[in-house]
């Protein structure tokens, strides 16, 4: 299908949606959530007439700012699959700045690094075995 490209579009938000997604739930995983956010954006010439419709996507941990029916909007993010997949947009109507917050990687990966840290602490403790 190609690979993402960069794409920048400005105009009014219809259809605006917004969904929780639930992943996980195994039996050796928690539950973590996924805020989406759906809409189109409907690009207009200079006279403001519709000419054409641009579906975007904003997916992350939590949102800041918002978003409604009507409002005009610039988003930016990259193009997938005929979608805009916008980490963040500017609500012209409003002036707010609508972004979505995923986990940072240095969280991530502090995470992990306490989990290996636990794990092996618990391998050195079981291989020396009860002292009596």
């Amino acid at each position: 299908m190609g690979d993402p490209s960069p794409g920048t579009v400005e105009g009014v938000a219809r259809g605006v949606q917004m969904r929780t997604e639930l992943q996980g739930g195994g039996s050796d995983r928690g539950v973590s959530t996924t805020v989406v956010c759906t809409f189109r954006i409907e690009v207009q010439d200079a006279r403001g007439a519709p000419v054409g419709l641009v579906p975007v996507e904003m997916r992350g941990r939590s949102f800041e700012g918002s978003v409604g029916d009507g409002d005009r909007v610039r988003a930016t993010g990259q193009v997938k699959r005929g979608t805009l997949r916008a980490k963040e947009l500017l609500n012209l109507t409003t002036g707010a700045e609508v972004s979505a917050k995923s986990t940072p990687v240095a969280v991530v990966v502090i995470a992990v690094l306490i989990f290996i840290g636990f794990v092996i602490f618990l391998i050195v403790m079981a291989s020396q075995g009860p002292e009596w």
